[in-house]
């Protein structure tokens, strides 16, 4: 009951707030936001790409640390499996080039072969499903998909991405204010356009902006597969095996968060020499191209 209290006080006091302060509130909030992207710009590494970034990383690494165990908890996670032993295998040595120790890196490789899938949480808590297996081909693959999680990981993109979520979710609340005191149109008018700004913003930025950093990713990946020394090559040609896994059913390029197959690859060309130049000083002896899990058919 005291917590229920001190809460209602807590947003009578914010509703006054609003009600007699909005200019003032309006002029903190926006430069509250300019503040934040003064002190919050970073570099991705490889791509060197100027980020707006102001959530603090042990924080995000808390919550990927929370969010790994109770997503695993409901998972048939295979531990001492020979694929799982090479799944660690592998993101030891491409988590090894990342340097950065100070991250528990974790992979899991979950039972589920109909799952066509990796994903990486803050923190480098990552997973496969085993139904990605097939198109990974050999340890080379799997070397380049787990170099594009990892890169996710490295370059802070799960942050970056709610500091982009919290920015805009502050322009659209300064906006508002704004036409609360100084336009005449209703309020339902008001929030009809709102919404309508909000999907322009969704569809416009917000999804181009993961598919920047899935590009960014993938690039990222080809580095380290190649410092790792798996041949950077072999990333371009997973890409064209989820192709042909894909089909028709894939979204169109522009309602999707990834980039389509074609333009991966195309982005991957692009970074190529460089990758085949860090895989020439550090390409291993073992064959890592050998085949080790059947295509589908």
């Amino acid at each position: 009951r005291a917590l229920y209290l001190s809460r209602v006080e807590n947003e009578c006091a914010m509703t006054k707030y609003w009600n007699v302060n909005r200019e003032t509130a309006l002029r903190r909030l926006l430069l509250g936001l300019w503040a934040a992207a003064a002190i919050g710009c970073t570099r991705a590494p490889v791509t060197q790409r100027y980020q707006l970034n102001v959530i603090p990383d042990p924080l995000m690494t808390s919550i990927g640390e929370s969010a790994y165990r109770d997503m695993l908890s409901s998972e048939r996670v295979k531990r001492d499996s020979v694929d799982a032993q090479t799944l660690r295998k592998v993101g030891r040595s491409i988590s090894r080039v990342a340097r950065k120790p100070n991250y528990r890196w974790r992979y899991a490789l979950i039972d589920d072969p109909d799952t066509i899938n990796a994903w990486c949480l803050p923190g480098g808590k990552i997973a496969f499903y085993t139904g990605i297996l097939p198109v990974l081909r050999n340890e080379a693959g799997m070397g380049f998909v787990m170099g594009h999680e990892v890169g996710h990981a490295m370059a802070h993109h799960s942050a970056e991405r709610l500091t982009q979520q919290a920015t805009v979710l502050g322009g659209l609340t300064a906006l508002y204010l704004y036409m609360d005191k100084h336009s005449e149109m209703p309020k339902r008018s008001r929030d009809v356009l709102l919404a309508a700004l909000g999907l322009g913003l969704e569809v416009g930025v917000m999804l181009p902006f993961s598919r920047k950093h899935e590009k960014e990713a993938d690039i990222i990946g080809m580095m380290y597969m190649a410092r790792a020394g798996y041949p950077p090559d072999e990333g371009i040609k997973v890409w064209s095996r989820m192709r042909k896994e894909a089909g028709k059913s894939a979204l169109p390029t522009f309602l999707s968060t990834h980039p389509s197959h074609n333009q991966r690859k195309e982005n991957l060309r692009e970074w190529l020499p460089s990758a085949k130049k860090r895989f020439a000083r550090n390409q291993t002896k073992r064959n890592t191209l050998a085949p080790l899990w059947k295509t589908k058919d």
